[in-house]
Formats: C-alpha cells, sequence, structure tokens
C-alpha cells in the first residue's frame, strides 16, 4: 500500500457522506415546505339559473374565490351589490353598434368578437353584420385573399367595438379583488365556467371563503349577482366531486346573497 493512500481514502468517504446528508437534509425540507396535496380542497362548482320557468347552465362567466365568510366581506359585498354596471346592449348601443352585431354578441353571450368565430355567412347576405363586412372589405385589399382578410378582420374594427365592452368589465373587476385583496391580505383566486356551467377551484387552504361573480352575469333578460358563503376543508374525493350549486333559486341548505335586477332599458 502506497503512503498516505488510507488517510485519502478515509477523506474521500468522509466528504461522501457530507455530500450525502446534505443532499438528503436539503430534500426533506423542501417536502416539509411543500403543501401535502391531501391538506387542500377542492371545490367543483357549478352554476345554474332559472328563467322562463326552465333552468340553465349558465356557461364561460368568471368567479371568485375570496377568503373570509359574508360577513368578513360585508364592505365588499355591500359594494358589488350597490354597484350600476351598463349592460352588454346599452354599452354598444352607446358605441353606435348595428343591431346585427349586437344579435350576434347577444347569441353566444359575447363581451367582446373573440369569443366566436366570425363566419363567411355574417359577411354577406341576410346575416351580414355591417362592422364585419366594412373590415373584411377592408382587409382584402391588405391580406389579398378571402379567407385572411376574415380572420384577420377583427384588425380592422375601432377598439370600442372590437373589446370596449369586455376592457370595461375587467377595470371594474381588478378594481374590486384589489379591494378585497387589500381587506383579506390574500390572493383572489378565480375560474371561468365551461359550456355546461361548471368549473373546479383547487389548491385551496383549508378556511372558509365567499365565492361570487363580483359583477352581474347576464342571462338574458336579468343580471344575477352571486355572494356565497363555503367551508372548504382537507381534500375529500367523494366530497370534492359532488358540486357545490348556485343557482337564482334559494336554497336553504346554502348561505347565500343573490341579487337579480331586469336589465336596463338603454337610450335610443
Amino acid at each position: 500500500m502506497k503512503p498516505g493512500f488510507e488517510v485519502r481514502n478515509s477523506s474521500s468517504i468522509i466528504i461522501g457522506a457530507l455530500i450525502l446528508t446534505v443532499l438528503l437534509v436539503g430534500n426533506l425540507l423542501s417536502h416539509a415546505q411543500t403543501p401535502d396535496a391531501r391538506s387542500l380542497g377542492i371545490i367543483r362548482l357549478k352554476v345554474k339559473y332559472k328563467s322562463g320557468g326552465v333552468t340553465k347552465e349558465l356557461p364561460r362567466k368568471r368567479f371568485f374565490l375570496i377568503k373570509g365568510t359574508l360577513d368578513d366581506n360585508r364592505m365588499l359585498i355591500d359594494r358589488i351589490k350597490q354597484a350600476e354596471v351598463i349592460s352588454r346592449e346599452c354599452y354598444y348601443r352607446s358605441k353606435g353598434a348595428s343591431l346585427p352585431l349586437i344579435r350576434w354578441l347577444n347569441e353566444y353571450d359575447c363581451d367582446s368578437v373573440y369569443c366566436r368565430e366570425i363566419e363567411a355567412r355574417y359577411l354577406s347576405g341576410s346575416d351580414t353584420v355591417p362592422e364585419f363586412q366594412a373590415a373584411y372589405n377592408l382587409g382584402l385589399r391588405e391580406f389579398k385573399t378571402p379567407e385572411l382578410a376574415r380572420r384577420w378582420l377583427t384588425v380592422n374594427l375601432s377598439a370600442d367595438i372590437r373589446e370596449g365592452f369586455y376592457r370595461q368589465k375587467q377595470e371594474v373587476l381588478g378594481a374590486l379583488v384589489k379591494q378585497s385583496e387589500a381587506a383579506t391580505k390574500t390572493r383572489v383566486m378565480s375560474v371561468m365556467t365551461d359550456r355546461k356551467g361548471t368549473a373546479y377551484l383547487t389548491d385551496i387552504e383549508p378556511g372558509t371563503y365567499t365565492i361570487s361573480n363580483l359583477v352581474g352575469s347576464e342571462t338574458g333578460k336579468t343580471s344575477i349577482l352571486w355572494a356565497c358563503e363555503k367551508e372548504v376543508k382537507a381534500v375529500n374525493l367523494a366530497i370534492a366531486l359532488r358540486p357545490l350549486t348556485v343557482s337564482n333559486e334559494k336554497d336553504p341548505k346554502l348561505k347565500c346573497e343573490i341579487v337579480e335586477r331586469p336589465l336596463p332599458v338603454c337610450e335610443k
């Protein structure tokens, strides 16, 4: 054996053991700081409304999860209940939009022209939307082909017609969310319902929360505002998969404040 071999070998073993220990401790600390998924909660939200004796699902509407009970969030709830928000039709009428455009938006409950494809049938014939037709004709000179002109016609619409109503709503929602986060010192979560009126809120710290759309959702002839209280517990799949159903009909098992108003009559 060469002189010093045994010493160098022992040193290597000690250094290796120290490195392994550091890595192991780091791994344990990482896991300790990461919440166990089983300690978090899930809400399966289902939103419906009754209109004219028919129950319908509420698609493509955003709901917010706010820390605290209804009483904890009383100032916010009073504010959203008193807020006057212009309806989609009144907004577009105020911007000089044509009736065919308003009908196109109302058909799919759209807040902007980006919510659905603008099909060729809206560019000519009985279904023509004048704003789309004008933007398309302008695009023909820019993009040369009918297909590109149709797909890119939105760039030739004015900002107010293209997305003004959506941006206006986002400004209102942003201010309300900011107020809530300042009061609760907790980030507000949000989710949008799918075409069946269903949405999932996940990774929720156990506690009591307020679920609200913050701005009344248009449902044809009325707008409906919800503020509902929900206790969230650590995940239990059997409970998590059971939907929390909110509706404009009172449910004695659910603590909700619901404001339903007729849509305003727009100035002509």
